[in-house]
């Protein structure tokens, strides 16, 4: 449902991906906010050619504990596979 006053969810990321030379985030690192009236925000991963010849690595980002919201038991996370151009 949607949040009545500003929410910062708290969020790490792991992977094989490097944050910075595999790819950058929208926003502060870490946190996103969700503004009132809504129930979710967006955090945007904009992969870097690099020009490296790599093997697929992943991004993950797993959300944390934080006031104001609550996550499931079992946890819950986003992950994706950064292809490699090169």
């Amino acid at each position: 449902s949607p949040v009545t006053q500003s929410t910062t969810v708290n969020y790490s990321m792991r992977g094989t991906a490097t944050l910075g030379s595999d790819y950058t985030l929208s926003g502060a690192t870490g946190q996103v906010t969700i503004a009132p009236g809504q129930s979710s925000a967006t955090v945007t991963l904009h992969s870097v050619a690099d020009h490296v010849k790599e093997r697929r690595e992943t991004a993950i980002l797993i959300p944390g504990a934080g006031f104001g919201y609550k996550l499931p038991k079992h946890g819950t996370k986003a992950m994706l596979t950064i292809l490699n151009g090169a």
